[in-house]
């Protein structure tokens, strides 16, 4: 009776065991599948945000498809859908237009997808379960009190994002209100459209035009391509240190900029982290498939990056060197 009831026992713990190693295959426990929607990888922050992705997926071990938007909302709308039909378990949007991506969104509410945006501002009547942000008025208010410190006075050329996109707003809504705290400056305003071609237009055109300029900020570091651009094309192309040098901060910090820092061709990049944008997305995923408490708004801040501290191995733009 005792070796029978030993016997019974050992066996019911063996199935017990079996059952549990069995239950990695059941549907509870399949690889859960994400589809990431970049609004275009033309530039180097989005790529930079791709690898910040895939770096941190690799942890949690998901399957995740990476699309191009290609800065086309329409393509995008069409991305969401299709990851719908395929039955993802959650989407991380980097949207092109957010006004124009609210259909999309909901059809994801719908369907009980959650939904993460970074640097993205959806909120007509959809749902995000977490959105990762940059502190863009925080940036615009960085470039505007450096280029205070270093010029004095003077006259300064922005060169914008898209009309209408939130980052373009905010930065400059952060740059002018700290200019104009500066009763010794003006600051001329043209759309570029996040663009080099523009932004090259556009500053040999406001340089032409008014001769006081001595400073350019720019929405991001990929227009300073322009930006240097017309410079060079009015012989006004002068490095830091050299006489009539033109000082110009960019936004982004990425490779490029670092590397025009340090041969003095541009002065100071703000930097959004895309690498840590990237990483805070796949762990707001993992705690809304984990049922876990998830940040609503996770705000990444500004660092400033100059000569000074152009070297510094923690920025994104030299990892991405690595």
């Amino acid at each position: 009776m005792q070796k029978h009831l030993q016997k019974s026992v050992f066996l019911f713990i063996l199935a017990a065991l079996l059952t549990g190693c069995g239950s990695d295959t059941g549907p509870d426990n399949e690889k859960k599948r994400i589809a990431v929607l970049l609004w275009s990888r033309g530039f180097e922050f989005m790529v930079a945000l791709d690898q910040g992705i895939k770096d941190e997926v690799e942890k949690f071990g998901y399957e995740v498809t990476i699309l191009d938007g290609q800065s086309n909302s329409q393509l995008q709308l069409g991305q969401i859908e299709d990851s719908l039909v395929k039955k993802v378990d959650a989407i991380i949007l980097a949207p092109v237009n957010s006004d124009e991506l609210v259909p999309g969104v909901r059809k994801a509410n719908e369907a009980g997808v959650p939904v993460i945006t970074v640097e993205g501002v959806i909120s007509e009547g959809v749902e995000i379960a977490s959105s990762i942000m940059f502190d863009n008025e925080g940036a615009g208010r960085i470039a505007a009190e450096f280029m205070i410190q270093e010029l004095g006075q003077g006259a300064v050329l922005e060169t914008s994002g898209a009309q209408g996109t939130y980052q373009a707003i905010l930065r400059s809504y952060g740059f002018k209100e700290r200019m104009s705290a500066a009763s010794t400056f003006g600051v001329v305003s043209k759309n570029a459209n996040w663009q080099a071609e523009n932004a090259q237009h556009i500053t040999a055109d406001s340089i032409t035009a008014n001769k006081r300029i001595n400073g350019v900020y720019s929405h991001n570091d990929d227009m300073i391509r322009g930006i240097l651009g017309g410079l060079r094309q009015m012989n006004k192309l002068k490095k830091a240190g050299e006489e009539g040098h033109i000082l110009i901060v960019g936004t982004d910090g990425t490779p490029e900029a670092l590397e025009r820092i340090r041969r003095g061709e541009q002065d100071a990049s703000v930097q959004q982290n895309p690498l840590e944008m990237g990483a805070a997305a796949v762990q707001a995923v993992a705690a809304v498939l984990e049922g876990r408490e998830v940040e609503k708004v996770k705000v990444i801040p500004a660092v400033l990056i100059t000569k000074d501290n152009v070297d510094e191995p923690n920025l994104w733009g030299n990892r991405m060197k690595e």
